[in-house]
């Protein structure tokens, strides 16, 4: 897609109708109507360059099969600044410092070589608006944000973002500066290993949300415990970040354990196994209802629905019974 198109895209936008609708402004709406094509009028391709939903992430950007940037979209009017330090922690686990996120209306660009130790007071490269990519001058602000964050010579040695970066860096090299971001990355990623979530720490997590997203997660907790009554061989794990549903296929060598569904109390988000409840052979209906549910934690009302399409998707396995 090219600018011009780009921005006409944009400007067709009615965010009463399109985005906020009935929906609250849901981040969904966002990410594929407008996040989702910034990203590919930058030169990053949808089927080639995203991995959506990887590791409760809404889309990994990979260049040359390394993660190359992390994107989070959150709700219309979100503010951007908040839960920093919960991107840092994913920088370190796939080691990759490029952080973009976006509400739609406002977007930030992150580097966490500038901020390894503490991400929760970080200043953003750069920030620009959807006003701003509109605008009368729309096409420089454009030119800019592709010369930084364009696939085309995407931080490559001597681009003004590594320019850019390497000045902010001051007295230290890029190359110092990224040999210490993967010792940091490292170091975190073995303390992680020897955490694991129990529902204590699960409860303990939820408090820095709102009583809408604490509560909602909390009754998506019960539902999975309450699942468990259907299907001999569901099974609740904790783990380090979340407890997941999973589904043991004993005796089927080529699958162990079908991760089916999982909650992060610490983002508020949620993930589907997708690729698993494919091998579980549920409706195309079900699976298409998977897909379209957001990722990240709303109201009560939301938690319903995800309760309801996870018991039905449930209910319709139809491998190894």
């Amino acid at each position: 897609m090219s600018f011009p198109k780009l921005r006409s895209h944009l400007k067709a936008i009615r965010v009463d109708d399109h985005i906020i609708a009935d929906r609250k402004g849901n981040s969904e709406n966002v990410k594929s109507k407008i996040t989702l094509p910034f990203l590919q009028t930058l030169g990053w391709d949808l089927l080639r360059d995203m991995d959506f939903d990887h590791l409760g992430l809404d889309i990994v950007i990979f260049s040359q099969g390394n993660p190359a940037m992390i994107v989070e979209v959150k709700s219309w009017g979100d503010r951007l600044d908040n839960d920093l330090h919960q991107y840092l922690e994913f920088s370190y686990r796939l080691n990759c410092p490029w952080i973009f996120l976006s509400s739609g209306r406002e977007n930030a660009f992150y580097c966490a070589l500038l901020n390894r130790y503490n991400f929760a007071y970080a200043k953003p490269l750069l920030e620009f608006s959807l006003d701003d990519l509109v605008s009368r001058n729309g096409a420089t602000v454009f030119n800019n944000l592709e010369s930084l964050m364009g696939k085309k010579g995407f931080f490559r040695k001597g681009g003004r973002l590594y320019n850019g970066v390497a000045a902010k860096l001051g007295e230290m090299t890029i190359e110092d500066a990224q040999i210490e971001f993967v010792k940091t990355a490292s170091r975190q990623v073995r303390g992680d290993r020897t955490r694991q979530l129990t529902v204590e720490s699960f409860l303990a997590q939820l408090q820095h949300h709102s009583r809408q997203v604490s509560g909602a997660l909390v009754y998506l907790h019960h539902k999975m415990v309450d699942l468990l009554q259907l299907n001999r061989r569901l099974n609740i794990r904790y783990r380090n970040k979340g407890v997941g549903l999973e589904y043991e296929t004993v005796g089927n060598p080529e699958d162990d354990v079908l991760p089916l569904f999982d909650v992060f109390p610490e983002s508020g988000r949620i993930t589907f196994g997708q690729e698993s409840w494919k091998k579980l052979n549920i409706s195309i209906v079900t699976f298409e209802q998977i897909k379209r549910l957001s990722r990240q934690a709303e109201s009560f009302a939301w938690a319903r629905e995800v309760g309801a399409v996870l018991e039905k998707a449930i209910r319709e396995i139809k491998r190894w019974p």
